[in-house]
């Protein structure tokens, strides 16, 4: 292998391994950041097959604020929640999804091809995102400065990071030496995603047959839908995904005549995590990461996650504002944040793939006995009791999970701008309006400026950070607490879901927010000092000292490779997340998402 520096020409701030929507992600944040990045990928054009169906609020939220992506909600189908069917479709339990307060829908179907166009589209734009396709990362040579990367066309790119967003068989990983710990699930799946030009008679919302004989999942797509068997001992997959097998599936629920089959294959799924995502100067996200079951719908999201946690990391590292100790929490909140929603997942996938007639019977009683349950249906159908507010886990330890309101994901409610100090101002709209990419502060009925100390607006003024304060409807003008003319732009909380932060007795507090829309916390006015991290200090939620991660119950084997190409009966593998291509034939799709 080379280890040679190449010119000028292939350097890049961050090097990105992989151009599937976590990647692309990634380079959009960064990019649009003021990053330098590079991003590979063996494949010289994106995937034409959907896998991913469903996006939830905050990548909603994420995705819209990216170049190219204002149009995305015009393309998906919101989601209002999920049925629960028994074997003779009768219903059993209906859920909600609970209120929206980002500004976009709780949930939604997409058709995945769209999205991944429109993000190249967007990344195009930016002139500080260089992409190479058609070539694939085959060593890495780490030096204190910088990693010395070698493509498979005998060039070498230097970048002060490289992260592996290859999906399930990253060679990054591989390269980095790093086990890949879990199982592979037993039972194959049937995926198959139709198109019509008319609508279909089938429910227009995520559905779960809970059949022992066959477990089934269904929901809509934009342009159509998606239908997901499990298949039963002794069936062959060959056999089962053949045109005449398929209609005969369909036919229960849909004409397969008025339909157009995109495709049919079958799959297993992984539950795995990475042993480390972090070595030196070379991190991991998405599936190079983790794994999951796909039966919460949760994988793409949590890999877009990953990137959102990453990107504002490395900009402040590359900016000198933190040191490389900082990237630590990326790791421990989110390898946190994933075991909890892989575990949801299996716990999930149990309770769906179940193929005993008896906990079938005693699952069905259960879901009745909440349908029926004065307070707890209603409950169910907000989504109160099935969907808690979005946060992170907290971790104990050191850092900022003992602050008020930590890990709690910022509401976007309308706003109305009643003084506007910015240059140009701007019309009234939702919160994320005013809000840029980096940090900000607001003041829920105090000017923040009139709260900091000077080495506090230091901090703020060096990364660009919003401050706004933030008023209740009516309270018209400049003025706030006090009679003290605001020096920030003011808005008026339409809502109400920015000013719930407030505590007894109404006294003014400070919200300080992370760039990826999450809380630092809540506190008093002026802003306590030791609030804000210093360099090498944590700005994450899960601030604990490193330790070698525990394991899941999930977590039964160690796979220091790529995981294998075949799955039971040589049925293909799954990955969740789907953002690597070309570095391995593993078909991408999520069962059950929504």
């Amino acid at each position: 292998m080379s280890a040679t520096a190449p010119d000028a020409a292939l350097r890049a701030d961050v090097l990105i391994a992989g151009y599937g929507p976590v990647g692309a992600v990634l380079a959009a944040l960064l990019g649009a950041r003021g990053v330098s990045v590079l991003v590979v990928d063996p494949a010289t054009e994106p995937h034409p097959r959907p896998r991913a169906a469903g996006l939830e609020a905050q990548v909603l939220r994420l995705l819209v604020g990216l170049p190219g992506m204002a149009g995305l909600l015009e393309q998906v189908l919101p989601s209002a929640g999920a049925t629960y069917l028994g074997p003779d479709r009768r219903v059993l339990l209906t859920t909600g999804h609970g209120p929206a307060e980002l500004g976009v829908p709780v949930g939604a179907f997409v058709y995945q091809p769209t999205v991944e166009r429109a993000l190249r589209a967007g990344i195009a734009t930016l002139p500080g995102v260089r992409v190479r396709l058609g070539a694939a990362v085959t060593g890495l040579h780490q030096n204190p400065a910088s990693v010395l990367v070698d493509l498979d066309d005998a060039t070498v790119v230097q970048a002060r990071f490289v992260v592996g967003c290859d999906g399930a068989a990253s060679t990054v990983r591989t390269l980095m030496g790093v086990g890949y710990e879990g199982t592979t699930f037993a039972e194959p799946w049937l995926v198959v995603d139709v198109r019509g030009r008319q609508p279909l008679p089938v429910p227009g919302d995520l559905v779960f047959v809970l059949d022992p004989a066959r477990p089934m999942v269904a929901m809509p797509v934009p342009g159509g839908h998606r239908f997901e068997w499990m298949l039963r001992a002794g069936e062959d997959p060959a056999r089962m995904s053949r045109p005449d097998a398929v209609a005969g599936l369909l036919g229960s629920w849909i004409d397969p005549e008025a339909v157009e089959i995109e495709r049919a294959a079958v799959y297993t799924f992984h539950a795995r995590m990475a042993r480390r995502w972090r070595v030196g100067r070379v991190l991991l996200a998405g599936d190079a990461a983790h794994t999951m079951p796909p039966f919460t719908g949760q994988g793409l999201n949590a890999g877009i996650g990953d990137a959102a946690a990453l990107a504002w990391r490395l900009r402040e590292v590359l900016a000198g504002l933190s040191d490389e100790r900082g990237l630590g929490d990326y790791e421990r909140e989110r390898r946190a944040r994933a075991a909890v929603i892989t575990s949801g997942a299996v716990r999930a996938g149990r309770v769906i793939q179940t193929t005993s007639p008896g906990r079938a019977a005693l699952c069905r009683v259960g879901l009745r006995a909440v349908a029926r349950a004065p307070g707890l249906t209603s409950a169910v159908l907000r989504g109160a009791a099935l969907r808690p507010r979005p946060r992170l886990p907290r971790v104990a330890g050191r850092g900022a999970d003992r602050f008020a309101f930590a890990a709690v994901v910022l509401p976007n409610p309308a706003v109305r701008v009643t003084h506007d100090v910015r240059p140009g101002g701007g019309a009234d709209g939702h919160l994320d309006d005013l809000l840029g990419p980096s940090w900000a502060l607001l003041g829920l009925g105090v000017d923040p400026e009139h709260a900091l100390s000077p080495a506090a607006r230091a901090w703020l003024r060096a990364r660009d950070a919003t401050l706004l304060t933030v008023t209740r409807p009516g309270a018209a003008g400049p003025a706030v607490a006090g009679g003290v003319r605001s020096t920030s732009t003011v808005v008026e909380d339409l809502e109400g879901t920015l000013l719930r932060f407030l505590r007894r007795g109404d006294a003014p507090r400070l919200v300080v927010v992370r760039p990826d829309r999450h809380l630092l916390g809540v506190f008093p006015a002026p802003l306590p000092a030791g609030v804000l991290p210093g360099p090498g200090v944590g700005v994450g939620v899960a601030g604990a000292p490193d330790r070698p991660a525990p394991r899941r119950s999930w977590e039964t084997t160690t796979a220091p490779h790529p995981p294998r190409r075949e799955g039971p009966r040589g049925v293909p593998s799954w990955s969740e997340g789907a953002e690597g291509r070309g570095v391995a034939n593993i078909p991408r799709v999520r069962p059950g998402e929504g």
